[in-house]
């Protein structure tokens, strides 16, 4: 029985691995990707400085990058993990506008972070699938 879980797993992994591997980049808006990549990493910073006018810029390109990125893979079809990890993105985005609009600082970094975090994931298991 242990034989067939281990077996049953590896096969998972390596069916896992070959999708990804199969997903083809290259109509991906990589201007935007370069774009979010820069924007997230001011985010967190824009928001421990309470400056709202840039979290509020930040925010709406993170959305939009986040919401194609949704779009993008569903279309690809297969990639439910993306499509999931895009939408925690525009909800850890969303919960940080909220917060800074409460002036609930702590709680908006703490939600910037999970941002950050999900854009990692994805390039984690995605990015690193195309090298």
């Amino acid at each position: 029985m242990r034989k067939t879980l281990r077996l049953l797993g590896a096969v998972l992994v390596v069916t896992a691995g070959s999708a990804h591997a199969a997903l083809d980049f290259s109509d991906y808006d990589d201007d935007l990707m370069r774009s979010l990549d820069k924007t997230i990493k001011y985010f967190e910073p824009d928001i421990a400085a309470k400056n709202a006018a840039r979290v509020s810029e930040d925010a709406e390109l993170l959305l939009e990058g986040f919401k194609y990125s949704e779009d993008y893979f569903a279309r690809k079809g297969g990639h439910p993990q993306a499509v999931k990890i895009a939408q925690d993105g525009q909800f850890h985005v969303e919960a940080a506008l909220s917060a800074v609009k409460n002036k609930d600082f702590d709680s908006a970094v703490n939600s910037a972070r999970e941002a950050a975090r999900t854009c990692r994931n994805c390039h984690d298991i995605y990015r690193s699938s195309q090298k």
